[in-house]
C-alpha cells in the first residue's frame, strides 16, 4: 500500500527553519545582537508573510483567484 500526501501549501518545514534562522539573526543585528522579544515578533510576522505569499503565489498558478477584503 502506497502513502499519498496532499500537494505542499506554503513553504515547507525546511524553508521555515531557514527563513526563521535568517529573520533572527537580522532583526538581532538591528537590535544591538540581542534576542529580543521585538526581534523574535518581527522575525515570526516577516516568516508568516513569507508563507502567505507563498500560497497566494500557488492559489494563482492552481487557477484561483483571491480577493482583496
Amino acid at each position: 500500500m502506497e502513502t499519498t500526501y496532499p500537494p505542499m501549501l506554503g513553504l515547507s518545514e525546511q524553508e521555515l527553519r531557514e527563513a526563521l534562522i535568517k529573520e533572527f539573526v537580522l532583526a538581532m543585528r538591528a537590535e544591538g545582537d540581542a534576542l529580543t522579544i521585538h526581534a523574535i515578533a518581527h522575525s515570526i510576522a516577516r516568516v508568516i508573510e513569507f508563507d502567505h505569499l507563498r500560497m497566494a503565489e500557488q492559489f494563482e498558478r492552481a487557477g484561483v483567484r483571491l480577493q482583496e477584503p
